[in-house]
């Protein structure tokens, strides 16, 4: 990890959430620091039990699939970034430790220029490795879990724990810091982590491969989601988690879709007409706009098909 270059220097007060967001929505938070490493994360909780920096603290890496609240959020936001990519990606054969704030299709590229196999799907995932642990980010059937060896997690107290990712508790897009399974069950079976815990980083692993097959896997992941995704306008994501029950292979975007919901709006956010699980920024939407959208098409797929969609995206409340 980097060495603290000094975060109270860095911290920025009354900041909009919605420069911080891939839907470009969220009101004014009391302070902003970006970190980067061990050393500035430790400052930061230094800070904030001394009551420098206002409390509580919201960690977020890139934003892509949080929802801000349009009245903002009272206490620090935190960002991890990553300052230089070089020192925050270790590698070690077909193993690499990899820092939270390091952006995921950076490390597709890596790995792929590297040989190693198995990174290939986290190219157009606009998200950092912090996210993809904390929601087991995935894309093209594969899923962060499949790589994850374990997690470098900091507690509030301060401690540094290395938890193996058998003991994250990881299933369809969540994790014990997720809180609950796709099911909707409760986590069972799992020791609770500390509230308040942050990731740090993950041991990762793939598997020895020729790199231009790598890059082709990577160009073939690519390629997918521009044509089939609206990568060019502001979103979240996917809004909604693929149902488990259901008929056969039909996604949460063909359920919308087949409802006839393409290009449907609450004020400024559309569902796209693209991809139908993506919602976006057509100009000037909020908070509001996108729970309006977000219950209307849950209704609507309740009522066509007896579906009940749970959001994938992580709304966060004032």
């Amino acid at each position: 990890m980097g060495a603290g270059l000094g975060c109270r220097s860095r911290i920025r007060p009354r900041e909009r959430l919605s420069r911080f967001s891939s839907i470009r929505i969220g009101g004014p938070v009391s302070a902003v620091i970006s970190v980067s490493g061990l050393a500035e994360m430790e400052e930061v909780f230094s800070l904030r039990s001394r009551e420098e920096i206002p409390g509580p603290l919201h960690f977020v890496g890139r934003g892509s699939n949080i929802l801000f609240p349009d009245r903002g959020l009272e206490g620090t936001l935190v960002r991890l970034e990553t300052a230089d990519l070089s020192s925050s990606c270790r590698w070690r054969e077909e193993e690499v430790f990899v820092e939270a704030g390091y952006p995921l299709p950076a490390l597709a590229r890596e790995a792929a220029r590297r040989g190693i196999g198995g990174f290939e799907f986290l190219s157009g995932i606009p998200g950092t490795v912090g996210g993809a642990t904390v929601m087991n980010a995935g894309a093209g059937g594969r899923e962060w879990a499949s790589l994850c060896r374990s997690v470098t997690i900091m507690t509030p107290s301060g401690s540094v724990e290395t938890l193996p990712a058998e003991r994250m508790g990881y299933g369809y897009r969540t994790s014990l810091f997720g809180g609950r399974r796709h099911s909707g069950s409760e986590m069972t079976g799992f020791e609770p982590l500390p509230e308040g815990s942050v990731v740090l980083g993950a041991l990762l692993s793939g598997f020895s491969a020729r790199p231009d097959e790598c890059q082709s896997g990577l160009a073939r992941h690519l390629e997918y989601r521009k044509r089939t995704q609206p990568l060019d306008e502001p979103s979240l994501g996917s809004v909604f988690r693929n149902p488990s029950k259901g008929p056969p292979g039909y996604t949460a975007g063909r359920l919308i879709e087949e409802t006839g919901l393409k290009g449907e709006f609450r004020g400024g956010i559309m569902v796209s007409r693209r991809h139908a699980n993506f919602f976006v920024n057509t100009g000037g939407g909020c908070e509001q706009d996108f729970r309006e959208l977000l219950d209307y098409v849950s209704s609507r797929v309740r009522e066509r098909w007896g579906i009940v969609l749970e959001p994938e995206v992580k709304v966060w409340n004032a």
